[in-house]
């Protein structure tokens, strides 16, 4: 273990990286599956009054300044008022393959289902329904997750034409294979890929699965730099203009 590992355990505790909290969470009590990763966790707030009301599934990725909640405190308010002491909680389940997004609220009593994405900022009062993208406060669907696969798709080459020129005018050099890491899809490579892309398909577990879509996929760009020739010529053809 490095110095600055050492130095972050002692500082932050069980909050120093995401295997460590997640023992953590288990440990109290907590349901949580494989492949899930809590991304800054120190800046996560997860309900500890009731671990047992938490179970989170396999493949999910927690953004930072994500809360999940299992009681609400609103209650004190009707104490104040009527002098009743009144309970409040609610399990909260989130399904397999999930990915939360930065500084989303997840309050209690709902359940989250498979196959979702939740941008940034969300907060989820109500189940959202598998194989759905939803976002804002209140949270709703924004569209089913299929429908996002094909605008992604669709968005992409755009997003790797930004990525290169932003690289070049930042760095003044030209971009390698790893940065392009991301938009792997799009070009045809010799095997063995690039350690950097492999490290990419790995991801959620389905390595043999996504190198077999790699392969089956065609590709836009017969390589990187053929990609790299056509921005060329967009962009000196924009300067003629």
């Amino acid at each position: 273990m490095s110095i600055r590992k050492i130095i972050e355990k002692i500082v932050f505790g069980h909050k120093a990286d995401s295997e460590t909290y997640i023992k953590y969470l288990r440990k109290i009590g907590m349901r949580i599956g494989e492949d899930t990763y809590l991304y800054a966790p120190r800046r996560i707030l997860i309900d500890e009054t009731r671990p047992f009301l938490i179970e989170i599934g396999n493949h999910v990725k927690i953004g930072q300044g994500v809360k999940i909640l299992t009681h609400g405190y609103e209650w004190s308010v009707l104490k104040k008022m009527n002098g009743d002491v009144m309970g409040s909680a609610g399990k909260v389940t989130i399904k397999d393959n999930v990915f939360i997004g930065v500084n989303v609220t997840i309050l209690k009593g709902v359940t989250i289902g498979e196959n979702v994405i939740i941008g940034a900022n969300a907060v989820i009062n109500k189940d959202i329904p598998d194989n759905s993208v939803v976002a804002g406060n209140p949270a709703r669907v924004l569209m089913p997750v299929e429908e996002f696969y094909k605008k992604r798709l669709e968005e992409q080459v755009k997003e790797a034409k930004e990525v290169v020129r932003e690289y070049r005018k930042v760095y003044k050099k030209e971009v390698t294979e790893d940065i392009l890491e991301d938009f792997c899809f799009l070009f045809n490579a010799e095997e063995p890929l690039p350690d950097s892309w492999n490290e990419k398909l790995k991801l959620q577990g389905n390595y043999e699965e996504s190198k077999q879509k790699w392969k089956a996929t065609p590709k836009k760009y017969p390589s990187i730099q053929a990609f790299l020739e056509e921005i060329d010529k967009e962009d000196l053809e924009e300067k003629k203009r």
